[in-house]
């Protein structure tokens, strides 16, 4: 007979303890989560479950991502593949888009590419073919192509995904084609036809229900507003944000919050609110895998420093801005940026040799104009 007085025996199976950590995931209580995974691994392992262990790889991951530790999500994920039987790519699309994601993101594009395209190419064999997977698959392609700096091989993959049976896309693959869309006229300085599509994402996220989603559609739309000095608009963009984020942000994603709002600052004539947020986000971002967030806003301290005449403390900004843009691969209008005012910084210095190598490099990085795509209205 059991002691009344003895702890509750843990009759959790594995897969249970995976649902659980998945909310916990979803409440921002990522040890918590963690911890349950891990036994919920050892579980798995145990009974020879592949699935069950492929799925607490998925989220084990997913908790990297947030944690923005890019190698343990790339490591978790491809355990969560080689877990069994390979997952479908028509099936499982979210675990090969996150992985893909994550080599690009931890500046391994050409796996990301390959991995993408082998996706694509074999559900595209399969007889009964699901459009929509077709589709997502060329966008995240496009993703990929735009991150190793290939605009025209992204454009492409664009305009063949929504060549297809569009008419079969649902909302929520249509929101990520026009975030696909809007990121790559904002990437190669098309800032009007940019928003265009950043409006249509807003649309379709905030009728979808999704706060997450719609906060992370009005940021998009808060950049692009920003590149274009829309600087009213921009504000009220990432009020928006903020309100739809609630207090569920992680610190990555408050870090790429606070950098627009950093930005913002600047183009609102008020140089030591920008350092002041630049500096938080910089503390936001700085253990997190994301250069490209971080140079931007070494960018913006650099500027402000730039602004408020401390030359000394502008110049190691701006070091250390291009040297994390350099680091963040398809960066290359956010690049040349730096280097065009580093070169103006140089020139006002007097350093007229080092400002025309900065320009010069600038002027390197300068995308190829893509035509506007006459694309399926989705």
């Amino acid at each position: 007979m059991l002691d009344p007085d003895s702890p509750p025996l843990d009759v959790a199976t594995p897969a249970d303890r995976v649902a659980d950590a998945e909310v916990q995931i979803g409440l921002e209580r990522l040890d918590e989560a963690e911890e349950q995974l891990l036994a919920a691994l050892r579980g798995a392992d145990a009974a020879g479950d592949a699935a069950t262990a492929a799925r607490a790889h998925e989220a084990l991951a997913s908790i990297a991502v947030r944690r923005g530790n890019t190698a343990a999500a790339v490591d978790w994920l491809e355990r969560a593949i080689e877990s069994g039987e390979r997952p479908d790519p028509a099936d499982r699309i979210e675990v090969y888009r996150n992985l893909a994601q994550a080599y690009s993101e931890s500046g391994r594009t050409e796996p990301a590419i390959a991995l993408l395209e082998e996706c694509r190419a074999q559900v595209e064999r399969s007889p009964d073919a699901d459009p929509a997977a077709l589709v997502l698959y060329s966008i995240w392609l496009s993703h990929a192509y735009g991150d190793a700096g290939d605009y025209g091989r992204a454009a492409a993959a664009l305009a063949e995904a929504l060549r297809r049976d569009v008419e079969d896309i649902d909302r929520r693959v249509r929101a990520f084609a026009y975030h696909a869309l809007a990121r790559l006229y904002c990437t190669t300085g098309h800032t009007a036809q940019a928003l265009v599509y950043a409006d249509k994402q807003v649309e379709l996220t905030e009728a979808g229900g999704n706060d997450w989603s719609t906060a992370g559609a009005h940021l998009v739309r808060a950049h692009i507003l920003l590149d274009d000095a829309q600087t009213d608009a921009a504000r009220e963009a990432l009020e928006t944000t903020r309100r739809f984020y609630g207090e569920r942000m992680s610190s990555l994603d408050e870090g790429w919050v606070v950098v627009e709002e950093a930005r913002l600052a600047l183009q609102s004539s008020d140089p030591d609110g920008a350092v002041e947020r630049a500096r938080e986000a910089i503390e936001l971002l700085g253990t997190q895998s994301a250069p490209g967030e971080l140079g931007d806003a070494y960018l913006v301290l650099a500027r402000g420093y730039d602004e408020l005449g401390r030359a000394d403390r502008a110049e190691s900004a701006y070091a250390a801005a291009i040297d994390a843009l350099r680091k963040q691969n398809g960066w290359h209008c956010e690049l040349g940026r730096a280097y065009r005012w580093y070169g103006k910084f140089l020139r006002r210095a007097g350093r007229a040799e080092a400002a025309m190598e900065a320009f010069e490099r600038a002027a390197d990085l300068a995308p190829s104009n893509l035509a506007v795509l006459e694309l399926p209205d989705l």
